[in-house]
């Protein structure tokens, strides 16, 4: 083989490997993923985007958001998770009332009224409020999903819905915890 030749192969290897090293280098250097805030921000604003007609439906409350394991336990992801997203809808232009309720009433199983508890409803009522903010969320081995929705309180209509997954780090294992 002739050196020239030899030569080249050799670079074209080395350039090769200098291209692995800066991927792989790449993948280190990657920003980060949004926190909690950020991701509810953004689910928010998506939110808002594809359903613009939030902005017109009237007063919203919110709820806690509910663990789907149903331990009947709060932590405070269940408080933080739903203030922070009403406060990304409110930026949004959404018109929300500050009322907080507590996740764990606002289900019914039976009943012929649909999910929402006639409870939450006359709260709503009373408050001047014709949707709610509704979370649930489930917690896997490393990732942590929530789906999000805005739903009329007269219909149980879902006026809008928005779901994410973040990672599971030590700051959101930590909101997890009951007290």
């Amino acid at each position: 083989m002739p050196y020239s030749l030899r030569l080249a192969c050799l670079l074209l290897f080395l350039l090769g490997l200098t291209g692995c090293a800066q991927h792989e280098g790449a993948l280190y250097n990657a920003p980060p993923e949004p926190g909690l805030a950020d991701a509810l921000d953004d689910a928010m604003r998506d939110m808002v985007a594809a359903f613009p007609e939030l902005t017109d439906q009237g007063p919203m409350i919110t709820a806690s958001f509910i663990d789907v394991d149903g331990t009947g336990r709060a932590s405070p992801f269940d408080r933080i998770a739903a203030e922070l997203s009403a406060a990304a809808l409110a930026r949004e232009g959404v018109p929300v009332r500050e009322l907080l309720l507590e996740g764990g009433q606002l289900l019914e199983v039976s009943g012929s009224d649909g999910l929402l508890s006639r409870r939450v409803r006359r709260l709503g009522e009373w408050e001047g409020a014709r949707t709610l903010l509704i979370g649930t969320y489930a917690q896997g081995h490393d990732r942590l999903y929530l789906a999000l929705r805005v739903v009329e309180l007269r219909t149980n209509r879902v006026l809008g819905s928005s779901s994410l997954s973040l990672t599971l780090d030590g700051n959101l294992r930590e909101l997890l915890r009951a007290r």
